[in-house]
C-alpha cells in the first residue's frame, strides 16, 4: 500500500489528517508533517526523512504539499525519487478523503498520484457556476444531499 505524507505550512496538515480521519473513518497509511514557520531546511527534512521511513511499506510514500513552490514542497523535492517518492501539490480535505477509500493506495505509486490528481481538480467549484449549471462546473462532483463522502469503495469513484 503507498503511504501518504501531508506536508505543510503551519499546522494544515495536522487540520486535513484530522479532518480526512473523521469523514473517511480513520487513515491507515497517513501522516502528517506541520513545518514551524521558523524551522530551519534541515531540521524539516530530518522530520520528513522519519516520516517516509515509517511510511514506506515497500510501494513508495505519496507526499501532498499545499503549494508548488512553497517551502515544504522545496523540501518535499529533496526526497523524489520515481517509484518510492511522489509529490502532489495543492493538497485539500478532497484529496485526504479520496486516498482514505478502500483499495485506491494498491495502484503503482505513480498511478495514485495521477489518480488522485485527475479525481480532485473537480472537487474546486464556484457556486453559482454549479447551481446555474454551467458546463465544466464540478456539478457532477458535489455530494447530493444525504450522500455520504468517503464511506467506502463508492466514494471513490
Amino acid at each position: 500500500m503507498v503511504g501518504t505524507l501531508i506536508l505543510s505550512h503551519g499546522g494544515l496538515a495536522d487540520e486535513l489528517l484530522k479532518a480526512g480521519g473523521t469523514i473517511a473513518g480513520g487513515l491507515e497509511g497517513f501522516e502528517a508533517v506541520s513545518l514551524d514557520w521558523g524551522e530551519s531546511f534541515e531540521q524539516a527534512q530530518k522530520k520528513i526523512r522519519s516520516s517516509l521511513g515509517r511510511l514506506d511499506e515497500g510501494d513508495g510514500v505519496l507526499i501532498l504539499t499545499d503549494m508548488f513552490g512553497g517551502t515544504p514542497c522545496n523540501i518535499a523535492l529533496t526526497f523524489l525519487e520515481p517509484g518510492k517518492v511522489e509529490i502532489v501539490t495543492g493538497v485539500n480535505l478532497p484529496m485526504v478523503v479520496r486516498l482514505g477509500c478502500l483499495g485506491c493506495r494498491e495502484k503503482p505509486l505513480a498511478e495514485v498520484a495521477r489518480w488522485l490528481r485527475d479525481k480532485t481538480r473537480g472537487s474546486i467549484c464556484v457556486a453559482t457556476d454549479v447551481h446555474a449549471g454551467k458546463a465544466g462546473s464540478c456539478a457532477d462532483e458535489v455530494p447530493e444531499a444525504g450522500d455520504t463522502v468517503g464511506a467506502g469503495p463508492e466514494g471513490c469513484g
